[in-house]
């Protein structure tokens, strides 16, 4: 065993800036045809076009009272158990604590508790909590209240689809969510403030997992699971164990926090914390540059207009999201298996695409890949907020062995690399394939950034005598269109994949949903090493396998890694201490640091 007194060691895939949540590096569920109409955003997506429209200002600042703008919450409930929407990151770490939590570079580390001991097998993960951690009603809070707060999370009446998914791992959580027994074999209180987590299968990530915000045993532990959501307390928690109490929460609108005055952990300087929420990213906008707000999340744009305002400063962070190019390289025999009807071993799709076979030749992507001019896109983009990206297994640089090959753009070398995959070229220099030209279709989002990206594309591999047609599909289609094969080169904002290398397991493991039913890409040992780096809790001992990993996919590029954009917080100049995070749900994660100077 060993002690992480701070940082330690999660995969979902999210769309926009603050709705994403951490889940485990576990491959997710294949889409089938009816998810592929309904669930695009399980798989990578672009961003939305975000319209500027006017919009109503937020409640009125006050002294030592630090405002912050973010979306509207869409969750069920205001409590944990519902973590899913932007408000809620940003306040259950000040009123509700989880075990971990996560600092500015996305990592987990110690919040609630205050050590951990991890297995170097990743099968057992035990946390002690601090003796002096109380309820605000005075009642110890105890492992009882972790143990009965996890219990909760995975009863199958709540179908809290969250974390049955993040806590799986855990020995006899299956059992427990199907009804087969009534207590959770891995979960073990070893006494009031220590609590042990017994794995069914190595897990390196699972502290990315235990980031689900405790819950009084003593207010909630006698209400039968199936009535709890009429318990008022699901929406208005006035029993906390945070820095901060629960003042008021109006659906839609703020959430409304106060500084505990007698606070038995670590103390704040902020008095107030306001949450405003706002329907529309321009309504957010406005109310920033109107001084109703002091801290938000940006986009591009608004980042922009931010910097030309005397009271704001803006912070940027090294982004986690990556806009890549996936290739569908899928066969005749690959498409053929997925049209099969699922009682004949199939998925029941009915896919008309006509393979193109030089997109399965590794020459021919990595061609694509040095008449990328990545630096370019950066700059005409994003006005150069953000850092190329050259593997398509992006992660902290831990995880990335140093010999990578970096795609310098190398228009000789493309060439030279298309005529290795058997394509050859007229007199004008157009590239053709068995004496036909070679076009691709670029498929991608409607939205302004993937529209300056495809330009961007079919102007610099027009440079090697490839022609690229865009075809830009709404939101909602763009999933279907990328399995019923309507693009070659499909651009998808890979969520998170800068955070831990676990995270790619989720696009090109053989059985992930992208790569079997969009790229058509396996490598068997690829899966081995991806399984093998999550098989230890020491990132030491993970660095190996994912190396070989790394080294494998800048060498096949199934997927075609561009760049990964920054992230952008509006800060009033009023508010010190601020460190961004690379996720903006994280924005709270140094509370304890912030003040407000007049």
């Amino acid at each position: 065993m060993y002690r992480l007194a701070i940082s330690l060691l999660f995969g979902i895939l999210i769309s926009t800036t603050l709705a994403c949540a951490p889940t485990p590096t576990m491959t997710p569920e294949t889409p089938t045809p009816e998810m592929a109409k309904a669930t695009a955003t399980r798989l990578p997506t672009p961003l939305p076009t975000r319209t500027l429209v006017p919009t109503a200002t937020a409640l009125p600042i006050k002294k030592n009272r630090v405002i912050i703008g973010t979306d509207a919450m869409t969750a069920k409930h205001f409590n944990p158990l519902w973590l899913s929407s932007a408000p809620q990151f940003l306040a259950f770490p000040l009123i509700l604590p989880a075990l971990t939590w996560f600092d500015d570079q996305a990592q987990p580390i110690l919040d609630l508790a205050t050590r951990v001991d991890a297995a170097p097998d990743a099968l057992t993960y035990t946390f002690t909590l601090p003796k002096n951690a109380t309820w605000s009603d005075g009642t110890p809070l105890t492992a009882k209240d972790v143990a009965f707060t996890y219990k909760l999370a995975l009863t199958p009446a709540l179908n809290a689809t969250l974390w049955t998914t993040n806590l799986a791992s855990i020995k006899g959580a299956l059992e427990y969510q199907r009804g087969a027994t009534k207590e959770i074999e891995g979960i073990k209180i070893l006494d009031d403030h220590t609590i042990r987590f017994e794995l069914r299968e190595a897990n390196g990530t699972f502290l990315f997992n235990t980031y689900l915000g405790i819950l009084p045993a003593h207010i909630l532990s006698k209400v039968d699971p199936r009535e709890i959501e009429r318990q008022p307390y699901l929406d208005a928690p006035l029993v906390t164990s945070g820095p901060y109490e629960f003042v008021k929460y109006e659906l839609g609108k703020f959430i409304q926090l106060k500084k505990k005055p007698n606070y038995w952990g670590k103390s704040v300087n902020v008095e107030e914390i306001t949450i405003q929420m706002y329907d529309t990213p321009a309504a957010l906008v406005a109310a920033l540059e109107a001084g109703d707000v002091h801290i938000a999340a940006l986009t591009l744009e608004a980042s922009m207009r931010a910097r030309r305002l005397a009271q704001f400063d803006v912070l940027t962070a090294r982004g986690t999201n990556a806009y890549v190019l996936y290739v569908d390289a899928r066969t005749k025999e690959h498409i053929a298996t997925l049209n099969k009807p699922k009682d004949q071993g199939g998925r029941g799709y009915a896919i008309a695409r006509a393979p193109k076979p030089y997109l399965a030749d590794k020459r021919f992507r990595q061609a694509l890949s040095y008449a990328l001019d990545r630096s370019a896109m950066v700059q005409s983009v994003v006005n150069s907020e953000g850092a190329p990206v050259v593997t398509p297994l992006f992660a902290p640089n831990w995880a990335l062995p140093p010999n990578l090959n970096p795609y310098d753009v190398d228009l000789e070398r493309a060439r030279a690399q298309l005529r290795e995959a058997g394509l050859t070229f007229d007199a004008q220099g157009n590239a053709l394939f068995e004496n036909r030209s070679v076009t691709l279709i670029y498929l991608a989002n409607t939205n302004e950034p993937a529209r300056q990206l495809g330009q961007a594309i079919q102007n610099q591999l027009s440079q090697v005598g490839i022609r690229i047609e865009s075809k830009l599909v709404p939101q909602e289609n763009f999933l279907r269109a990328a399995i019923n094969g309507e693009g070659d080169l499909i651009l998808g904002f890979g969520a998170r994949l800068g955070v831990d290398p676990s995270i790619s397991a989720l696009y090109y493991t053989c059985k992930a949903g992208w790569a079997e039913l969009v790229m058509g890409y396996c490598n068997v040992k690829f899966d081995e090493w991806m399984s093998k780096g999550n098989a230890f809790s020491r990132n030491e001992d993970r660095q190996r396998f994912y190396w070989e990993a790394s080294a494998l996919l800048n060498d096949e590029l199934p997927g075609i890694p561009l760049f990964a954009p920054n992230v952008f917080i509006g800060v009033s100049k009023e508010v010190k201490g601020i460190k961004p995070s690379t996720d903006p749900n994280f924005l709270t994660w140094n509370i304890a640091e912030w003040s407000v100077q007049k």
